[in-house]
């Protein structure tokens, strides 16, 4: 289970494709009281309590019940008041705290926050300036000043030490120094990935692996023809931006990691690629204002919040697999995509970029035979729930080596 504390949905910044507007206020009311209990109720009901009344843990020592983490909206425009009492929440119930955020607002005492409660931090950016004009607020000279802000931040935080109880042993046993842990959520279209953009994109990637900091690059789908990148684009782009990975041997960057992953039955496979309930979304059990439940925000593309059912199903493939998808050679790798990003914005459809998943399949697939790596034989495998051993899920922080991520693209 995947916890999304998603109770303040306002937001400083105004970015031209968020799903999130439809359903944004103008101000946020919460009830904290029961924002507290509910994530407490859900973090107990999903095992999160070991039989001592403290975080469960695995054999290693490790935290192994649900990840909770701060959304939004944008969680930093919270006081800092409920900023500290959730993040110290989120430490509470799992021994870490985690945020994805613009970013913009972050300052040296956030910093001091994010360094006492262990915080992953997830930046929501598309790139270095002009490829994130379509995010922030006001003038473009404004959001040309605030995306500098933010990559500044980026990398103040990643030369940011913990705090030394929080330092990670090497193998001979002794502490080494630890710094923040920061991921990034770029969001893929017109304006970062096509032409001479395309290549800002790929030495930005690059500088960011080298700060051993991976994250996701995410399709575009606000249904703005002039933001969205068409299906023939999106495959140009993505199988182009694979093979700069390839060239680059860059191996933490999704959706790439999650195609092979999927191909070898690795079960750390992003959601985009796993069965999804759109009424019981197992990527993300959304804690919203007043504690109710909602499902992943990605579904609220109607102005109205759906509260979320209480038992999964396999409805969205039940109902694909009397589609073109159920002949797909990939339909065991896919289920047919994001349930939030299906075409005419309708979850009995598949994913509008199918294209793209199947061109980034087919690339995967050829590689692991070049390598005599054998894809996992799926044609016979019934139809189950999403598992969620190994969560790559959005908001949620996700371990690749030393390096942490977050899922999203809020």
């Amino acid at each position: 289970m995947v916890i999304l504390l998603k109770m303040n949905l306002t937001c400083n910044f105004r970015c031209e494709y968020c799903y999130e507007e439809p359903i944004r206020p103008e101000e946020q009311i919460i009830d904290h009281e029961e924002v507290e209990k509910t994530i407490r109720s859900l973090w107990e009901k999903g095992g999160g309590k070991g039989k001592d009344g403290k975080p469960k843990l695995d054999d290693q020592g490790n935290y192994c019940g649900p990840k909770v983490t701060l959304h939004g909206g944008e969680p930093t425009v919270l006081s800092r008041e409920d900023l500290e009492r959730y993040l110290k929440l989120c430490f509470e119930l799992t021994g870490r705290s985690g945020i994805q955020t613009n970013g913009y607002l972050i300052d040296d005492d956030m910093i001091e926050l994010f360094k006492k409660y262990k915080t992953h931090v997830g930046f929501s950016i598309d790139g270095p300036w002009p490829l994130n004009e379509l995010r922030g607020s006001g003038t473009k000279a404004n959001r040309k000043k605030q995306t500098k802000r933010i990559l500044k931040t980026i990398k103040k935080l990643r030369k940011t030490k913990l705090p030394k109880k929080f330092w990670r042993k090497d193998k001979d046993g002794k502490l080494k120094e630890t710094f923040m842990t920061a991921s990034v959520i770029a969001v893929i279209h017109k304006k970062n990935a096509l032409g001479d953009r395309r290549e800002i994109l790929k030495q930005w990637v690059k500088e960011l692996n080298d700060l051993k900091i991976t994250g996701r690059l995410n399709p575009c789908c606000c249904g703005k023809p002039e933001i969205d990148l068409t299906p023939s684009e999106a495959v140009e782009a993505y199988t182009d931006l694979f093979d700069f990975m390839l060239e680059e041997g860059l191996s933490g960057w999704s959706p790439f990691r999650d195609i092979i992953n999927s191909l070898k039955g690795d079960k750390n496979v992003v959601c985009v690629y796993r069965n999804c309930d759109p009424f019981c979304t197992h990527s993300a059990t959304s804690v919203l204002n007043d504690g109710s439940t909602g499902v992943c925000l990605r579904l609220y593309t109607d102005g109205k919040v759906y509260l979320r059912a209480k038992e999964e199903s396999t409805i969205r493939s039940d109902v694909l697999e009397q589609t073109d998808c159920k002949d797909c050679p990939w339909w065991k790798y896919c289920y047919g995509g994001c349930t939030g990003l299906s075409k005419d914005f309708d979850w009995r459809n598949k994913d509008r970029y199918c294209e793209v998943y199947k061109a980034l399949f087919e690339k995967a697939s050829n590689i692991m035979k070049v390598f005599r790596i054998k894809a996992k034989d799926k044609s016979k495998q019934g139809k189950s729930k999403s598992s969620g051993e190994y969560d790559h899920l959005d908001g949620d922080e996700h371990l690749d080596g030393d390096t942490r991520h977050l899922d999203s693209d809020g």
